[in-house]
């Protein structure tokens, strides 16, 4: 990767060097390229540019992200695109860009009041002028029914085909997950896999992630533990958010001893650091290695207490309704005694709550 360090009022800045090194990813250049954009420094000044590279350099670049959040600047930015949108000399990918942008605006409430129903009008325009990253976000609002769109799991599928194909690398992860899932398109694992690991290509850590559990369980690829060992590490060794779900596939690894020498004690440190991120899934794993001993001194009481956070985790944006398998271990305990006090009422309440809870998913 290029380090591109010089600041961009030296007299020997370098637009098109700045630019190859923010291209490589390099958030400070990508800082540097937003600002060149905003102030008209070795190119035409376009504030729907300059927000990209700043909106790039967010996740490592604490100086980008302090000019995103001011109102001033956001203030200025709504105001220089509703101009823009209106100018007869803009060139239409420029053109196509201002309106993606101004919708963005409009959704987030950057310098406007938020309203839905005009992003998308603003999305419309600018897909219609070919720009892929709107053609992703009216797939968001086909997906969910925002903004006036109602929720059409195919118009969704459609919208992100057409951003991918428009080269827009955050759609194809959606894809991967459209197609893992079976939403708006037919259920393909093989397809999903291509499509994650198109995306993973473009260094998106959900992508490894999602690689990490085809490998495991062989969903559209043949089962290759070493191989899933190695996308969980990836994604867990990023320096940016980690998705519970890396922590708790990478502990199953260790826990079977699947692409990595059997360790319970590992297994229960990473299930530990994924519940505490709230993931059913890990909270249920967690309290069935107390409530055995594996990695961990046998302590029922406490595999009770990891029982109840994963039956009651509910989350309606993160899909949690609460965890079955742990609603019948709690069941199981009240029925018998085991780390709570016996009590058979409480355990009909939970066994009920879990067939429930699972009629439910089948009806989904």
């Amino acid at each position: 990767m290029i380090e591109y360090k010089t600041k961009y009022t030296s007299d020997k800045f370098d637009i098109e060097k700045c630019r190859e090194s923010a291209e490589s990813g390099y958030a400070p250049a990508q800082y540097q390229l937003g600002l060149c954009y905003e102030e008209g420094i070795g190119v035409q000044r376009n504030l729907a540019k300059a927000f990209r590279w700043y909106w790039m350099a967010t996740d490592n670049n604490r100086p980008a992200q302090e000019r995103l959040n001011k109102d001033s600047y956001q203030g200025q930015l709504a105001k220089w695109l509703r101009k823009a949108v209106n100018r007869k000399d803009l060139p239409e990918n420029d053109l196509a860009e201002a309106m993606c942008m101004l919708g963005s605006c409009y959704m987030h409430g950057w310098g406007v009041d938020c309203d839905m129903e005009l992003a998308v009008e603003w999305w419309l325009k600018a897909a219609g002028l070919g720009n892929a990253y709107a053609d992703d976000c009216l797939g968001y609002c086909y997906s969910t029914g925002q903004g006036g769109l109602p929720k059409d799991a195919e118009q969704a599928f459609a919208h992100y085909m057409k951003a991918a194909e428009g080269g827009y690398s955050g759609a194809y992860f959606t894809l991967g997950l459209c197609y893992s899932e079976g939403n708006g398109i037919g259920q393909d694992h093989e397809k999903a896999f291509w499509w994650f690991n198109k995306a993973a290509e473009n260094d998106n850590p959900m992508a490894w992630v999602e690689l990490g559990k085809c490998y495991y369980a062989g969903r559209g690829v043949a089962v290759d533990y070493d191989q899933a060992v190695k996308w969980y590490r990836k994604a867990i060794d990023t320096a940016g958010y980690v998705a519970p779900e890396a922590l708790l596939g990478l502990g199953d690894c260790y826990a079977a001893g699947h692409g990595v020498e059997q360790n319970w004690t590992k297994a229960v440190e990473l299930y530990h650091k994924a519940a505490d991120m709230s993931d059913p899934q890990a909270q249920y794993m967690l309290a069935r290695c107390y409530a055995e001993g594996n990695g961990v001194g046998q302590d029922m009481a406490e595999a009770v207490k990891l029982y109840k956070r994963a039956a009651t985790n509910v989350c309606e944006n993160k899909g949690y309704f609460g965890h079955a398998g742990a609603m019948r271990c709690l069941a199981d305990c009240y029925a018998n005694g085991n780390g709570v006090r016996k009590n058979a009422k409480q355990a009909a309440a939970w066994y009920a709550k879990a067939e429930k809870l699972e009629a439910d998913s089948k009806t989904c």
